[in-house]
């Protein structure tokens, strides 16, 4: 299994933290950065390749690279050179050539129950389809990324600005493209692209196409997790971290 992490953004709502480091360097437990506690939980179910597409600080990804290398096949760092002036929906455009239904596109800015990884292995290995991972447990606001979803578990519309009452939940951010799906969702990457939709995310390319592919609403199952936007999100990030510590061995070597 492989996974790509998209970390490509500048983080501008976390202020001097991120002046120059990305989000997902920040530390989420003493010694500890968001991202090396994520590469622990891959390797710890067996993802043999990783890719984590950079932009804003770039290098500051690599003491991480070096230290975590031996654990994978393959851990290596993908530059998105337009960062400054292109949101992530041309990140998922620069994966086009290294996707495939293996592979989890997960955002870099999240913390999460091991059981989550869990589901998604699972899913990757027992079914053919393409899901996006939705919390279908806990409250959403305007803020979150909400879903529609039919009866039987389709997906229908992702879109933050869908209506609360009608919506399932909340997509936190992993998703798993089929080999069915791959080639709508990149020709939906392209469209928006080409007409200068530069301020979209992967999840407008998901939602104009809805109707053509079958995504399946994945439940978290009210496993823990939360992402990072704001500096009272990096706190709650790191009180769940602790929470959930126990779940990973977060050991640093020396």
């Amino acid at each position: 299994m492989k996974a790509i992490i998209f970390a490509a953004g500048i983080s501008s709502r976390l202020g001097e933290l991120t002046k120059d480091l990305p989000k997902s360097c920040l530390e989420i437990e003493p010694g500890l950065a968001m991202i090396e506690r994520m590469l622990l939980l891959l390797a710890k179910h067996e993802f043999s390749e990783v890719r984590i597409i950079t932009g804003h600080a770039k290098d500051a990804f690599l003491p991480f690279i070096e230290k975590h290398k031996s654990k994978f096949k393959i851990l290596e760092t993908l530059y998105n050179d337009l960062f400054k002036e292109r949101n992530n929906i041309y990140t998922a455009y620069l994966t086009k050539n290294i996707l495939d239904e293996s592979t989890l596109i997960i955002n870099s800015d999240l913390v999460i129950a091991e059981k989550i990884i869990e589901l998604a292995k699972n899913e990757i290995h027992n079914n053919a389809k393409s899901f996006m991972l939705i919390d279908d447990h806990n409250k959403i606001d305007e803020e979150s990324m909400k879903v529609y979803v039919t009866d039987s578990g389709k997906i229908t519309r992702v879109n933050k600005a869908l209506e609360l009452e009608k919506s399932l939940g909340e997509y936190i951010g992993i998703l798993r493209v089929s080999k069915d799906d791959l080639n709508k969702f990149f020709s939906s990457i392209d469209t928006i692209l080409e007409n200068k939709g530069f301020n979209l995310y992967y999840e407008d390319a998901i939602d104009r196409i809805a109707s053509e592919i079958e995504v399946k609403a994945l439940s978290t199952q009210g496993a823990m997790w939360t992402e990072i936007d704001t500096k009272e999100d990096y706190q709650k990030a790191q009180e769940l971290a602790a929470k959930l510590k126990k779940e990973i061995n977060t050991k640093i070597e020396a």
